[in-house]
């Protein structure tokens, strides 16, 4: 009995040592996990705590560049990305292999003519020198401008051929359009002083019989994409929306007066009494009569039946006419067809008149005053008029047709017209004594 406990106690303590030593070495695994998640987080938090101080530096650092560095090492030079473009089509055939008839037909001018407007606006148009790029050339500026009033071409098409982005284009188009009409507007356009008064009123006495005219009188609709509230002011009696260009021209072809803002429901008259012309007429038209077989005869202009008869402004006869009348009524239409023919080669020279350019209707106006003006130092010039844009002209006529007017016989009674219907009658029997009778193929107006 003894000898069998004896044994197994000694088995029961072989069985703790046993688990003693598997405790042991369970305990020892743990100790070392321990230690090694230890280290491990020592080891990174010292490699986080290096690349805080790393960042930190790095920021004191950008902080002195942006603050202090630019002071003692100067500004920072920035690099600018910009879409490559080509200029070879202005600068290698325009400038150097365009003959006069390439110039005319893509500039409606000479080169001659182009560099005297350039000279004459290079003041006004003095570039900003930018840090980040070059900027446009006078010249170039400007010629982007004419080759867009030419050929009414988009914003795109005319940057694509300077080698320019549209948005430079759009830019420099206000830009020349303003200076033209701040510079050479009134230097170019502008009523005729009393010597030339005398010329123009002799000049058309001399080609149409009719005497002391020194102007003719008449309106156009220019296309215009109309804004949306309003829309309807804009709409005139063909059904198409369009401003009203008032205008006077002389025998030569040249405008001295315009007037373009009103909408095109407005009658031709209504805009004459709102317009400069009307209100400062005794300024701008010279006050000298001519002694035409006993009676004193002042300058004035001719207009069509759509304006009233003033003390400036003649105008036929309407209703049924006698054969004096008629005759009378010929011959000033015959004068008349300068204005007819200075619209056409107005519009036949800068096609964005021909149809709905693609600017803002409230820039139109400068636009127009802007052709007027190029367009005076061009027949000043005595430049080339290519009758083959005409065609456009009348395809244009066909698209947006021209309203036409009413008879007015209203009266302004704030102004006495009573010597004026009295010198016309005058001038009928004028005419009818000194020149050839002449029948226009409507007796009624």
């Amino acid at each position: 009995m003894s000898s069998f406990n004896y044994l197994q106690l000694l088995q029961m303590m072989e069985l703790l040592r046993m688990n003693l030593k598997q405790q042991n070495k369970r305990r020892n695994k743990l100790r070392r996990l321990v230690i090694k998640k230890r280290r491990d987080f020592k080891i990174k938090l010292c490699d986080d705590l290096k690349k805080m101080n790393l960042h930190y530096r790095q920021q004191l650092l950008d902080s002195y560049r942006l603050s202090i560095g630019p002071l003692l090492n100067g500004p920072r030079i920035r690099s600018l990305w910009m879409k490559k473009r080509s200029s070879d089509w202005w600068l290698e055939i325009v400038n150097v292999q365009f003959r006069k008839e390439d110039w005319i037909e893509n500039f409606r001018m000479t080169k001659e003519t182009f560099e005297k407007i350039v000279k004459e606006l290079t003041i006004h148009l003095q570039p900003n020198c930018l840090p980040v790029r070059a900027p446009v050339a006078i010249d170039k500026k400007i010629a982007m401008t004419i080759y867009k009033l030419a050929s009414c071409c988009e914003y795109r098409i005319v940057g694509n051929a300077f080698g320019v982005h549209k948005s430079t284009v759009k830019k420099c188009f206000y830009q020349v359009v303003k200076a033209i009409n701040t510079v050479l507007l009134s230097k170019y356009v502008k009523f005729p002083d009393e010597n030339e008064a005398l010329r123009i009123a002799n000049a058309v006495e001399k080609k149409t019989g009719m005497v002391q005219v020194i102007g003719m009188i008449d309106g156009t609709h220019i296309p215009i994409l109309a804004p949306v509230n309003g829309r309807i002011d804009y709409i005139n009696r063909k059904g198409w929306t369009s401003l009203i260009c008032q205008a006077v021209v002389d025998h030569e072809y040249k405008f001295t007066d315009i007037c373009c803002k009103f909408p095109g429901s407005v009658h031709d008259a209504a805009v004459l009494k709102s317009s400069n012309l009307y209100n400062y007429a005794h300024q701008k038209i010279p006050s000298i009569k001519k002694n035409i077989d006993g009676v004193d005869v002042p300058y004035f202009l001719l207009g069509d039946p759509a304006y009233p008869l003033l003390p400036w402004l003649m105008k036929g006869y309407t209703g049924s006419v006698s054969i004096e009348e008629d005759n009378f009524n010929t011959y000033l239409s015959s004068a008349r067809m300068a204005v007819e023919n200075a619209f056409g080669r107005l519009k036949g020279r800068w096609r964005c008149l021909q149809k709905r350019i693609d600017i803002h209707h409230s820039f139109v106006p400068s636009v127009v005053s802007c052709c007027v003006t190029l367009h005076n130092i061009i027949e000043m010039e005595h430049d080339h008029f290519n009758t083959t844009w005409l065609r456009n002209v009348e395809d244009s006529d066909v698209v947006y047709p021209q309203p036409t007017t009413s008879v007015t016989n209203r009266r302004d009674t704030s102004l006495n017209v009573d010597d004026m219907k009295k010198i016309r009658e005058h001038l009928k029997m004028y005419m009818v004594n000194n020149y050839p009778l002449r029948s226009s193929s409507v007796r009624t107006l």
